[in-house]
């Protein structure tokens, strides 16, 4: 199954228990045996997990997690737009991220293979990341997250965080090098005049 040009997808963080982390929306750009190629632009609109007054979750310790109540809550993909390119049973994306015109670098998402469906792609994201500035130069992110989620029935067990990380290791020489895709592939992208930021799409938390 493969996603239509300009069509609206959802790509949604959806965590071992059923439970929807987050959920983004996107226009595809491209979309073929290779991989899924989409925009998400400035002012799109986006589901983030909160707390029931409001605040952001995002940095709660999952113990604080399990005893807080939550809630998905509508807010706009802000200030950046980003092009993902997600390749088939592969687990990890890569996110080119711009401002205006202007490349500010790449980041790794590690994550479950997709899991495609008729309204977007699937994944559990993974916490762990690495940033890559233009100049090859780059950093972990989230370690934190990765140690406090093992052991957790939503999360991984500690010998599928190893993997996790490994993942991410196995990236790193093609990133130090310059290889592709960290070799100036798609940093000159532009979305087209016409693109208006996406919207939820019904159905976008369809239950599959």
């Amino acid at each position: 199954m493969f996603f239509a040009p300009n069509q609206t997808i959802v790509r949604r963080d959806i965590h071992r228990d059923g439970v929807i982390g987050s959920a983004e929306t996107a226009r595809v750009v491209r979309d073929d045996a290779e991989a899924l190629l989409t925009w998400t632009g400035d002012g799109s609109e986006c589901m983030f997990r909160t707390t029931l007054t409001g605040e952001s979750i995002r940095k709660l310790t999952v113990a604080e997690r399990d005893r807080t109540p939550s809630m998905l809550r509508p807010r706009p993909w802000e200030r950046t737009g980003v092009l993902m390119r997600t390749e088939p049973d592969t687990d990890h994306s890569v996110w080119w991220f711009f401002e205006g015109t202007e490349f500010l670098g790449w980041y790794v998402n590690l994550e479950s293979a997709g899991r495609r469906w008729s309204g977007g792609m699937d994944i559990q994201d993974h916490a762990l990341d690495i940033w890559v500035e233009p100049d090859l130069t780059w950093s972990w992110k989230d370690e934190d997250e990765l140690a406090d989620r093992i052991g957790h029935p939503a999360y991984w067990t500690e010998q599928e965080a190893v993997r996790i990380r490994e993942t991410g290791e196995r990236l790193i020489p093609a990133i130090e090098a310059g290889r592709y895709p960290f070799d100036g592939y798609l940093t000159d992208f532009r979305p087209e005049p016409d693109w208006k930021p996406t919207t939820l799409p019904p159905g976008w938390d369809a239950r599959i």
